[in-house]
């Protein structure tokens, strides 16, 4: 690992070099920033990928929903279409993208779900059919710096912190760890539900290294029981597990406290699934006696196109819910409702 670091170091300095520069242009007004006259609140990361936006997506809209009229923009990885879209009840992941449609399948009746990849361009689009729209919820929008933002959250894995890892492609950073210091809340995703003051004290330190000003919060994940996707059947013991997102091992581990996994079937991150992908699944299942396939809410919606599919007449899918818990929670309401309340002064 050191010597493949060694090799792809220079190129890691040149990248961090270029996102250094495109930064201060920013900073010094050289790129333009635009302004808009509404909140606008921006989730993302440093690293590539796996630090739990979604769910923290996911958390502000319950936060909000009631309170403010709300927009969701997302880029829509992985599906395949381009540019603006609102999502609608005729869209599958293939054409708004996974997560998208996750959102949409929860709160599509309280708030407005789009994807765009220029979420400048975006944000004008949705006023321009709803305008009365009072708060955008950016997702993944830490270096999109083109449409300014009243509230930046960073969010950095508890396994993966950004104050460990390197700028592309020797680590995983998208830019310097320097780019920390733009952010107004810092949460420190997939922490140990036990997770000590004194191990919180000793993050906190090294996160403080590149901001000094910006609020600290630890989260957890909360996982639910199993629901099936199909039908009601309870699920039993032994399961087989899909997945197609960055980062397995939480579940995992979750999981195999009170389920036998007899094999993990692993595709890449926001992965669309073929006919013939759940062809090769079921001859998986047959041949292991398997009689229960479990996955993740954002994989299960990229499944649910397949539910003619054969494989679901003899088995039953089941995903995993999940759900987003901070810690000083009331605090972090209070910060959040400074911010939208922003929008009415």
């Amino acid at each position: 690992m050191k010597f493949i670091r060694a090799i792809f170091f220079p190129f890691s300095v040149l990248y961090g070099w270029l996102m250094h520069i495109r930064n201060r242009q920013f900073d010094h007004g050289q790129r333009r920033e635009v302004q808009f006259d509404r909140v606008v609140i921006s989730v993302g990361n440093l690293s590539v990928g796996g630090t739990g936006k979604t769910p923290m997506i996911e958390y502000l809209i319950r936060e909000l929903k009631d309170r403010i009229k709300l927009a969701t923009i997302s880029r829509g990885y992985g599906r395949k279409t381009k540019g603006f879209r609102f999502v609608t009840d005729t869209d599958t992941a293939a054409t708004v993208g996974d997560e998208p449609l996750q959102f949409y399948r929860k709160f599509g009746q309280q708030v407005i779900v789009t994807v765009g990849e220029e979420r400048i361009l975006a944000i004008p689009s949705v006023l321009m059919e709803q305008e009365k729209t009072e708060v955008f919820l950016l997702d993944d929008a830490f270096q999109h710096r083109q449409a300014a933002r009243d509230f930046d959250i960073l969010l950095s894995d508890y396994l993966h912190p950004f104050y460990k890892d390197f700028v592309l492609p020797t680590g995983n950073l998208r830019e310097p760890r320097a780019g920390a210091r733009r952010a107004n809340v810092i949460v420190v995703t997939k922490c140990p539900v036990d997770l000590s003051a004194m191990e919180k004290q000793s993050i906190e330190r090294k996160v403080r290294k590149y901001n000094l000003k910006a609020s600290i919060y630890f989260s957890h994940i909360s996982y639910k029981p199993l629901e099936a996707v199909f039908n009601n059947r309870p699920a039993p013991g032994n399961i087989v597990l899909l997945t197609g997102i960055a980062k397995a091992a939480p579940i995992i581990g979750h999981l195999a406290e009170n389920h036998n996994i007899l094999k993990h079937l692993e595709y890449p991150d926001h992965y669309n699934f073929r006919t013939r992908d759940l062809d090769d699944i079921q001859k998986v299942m047959s041949s292991l006696g398997a009689d229960a396939l479990v996955t993740t809410e954002k994989d299960m919606v990229r499944l649910l196109p397949f539910k003619s599919h054969s494989i679901f007449d003899q088995v039953t899918l089941f995903y995993l819910p999940i759900e987003f818990r901070i810690d000083r929670e009331e605090k972090f309401r209070q910060e959040l409702t400074e911010v939208v309340e922003k929008y009415k002064t």
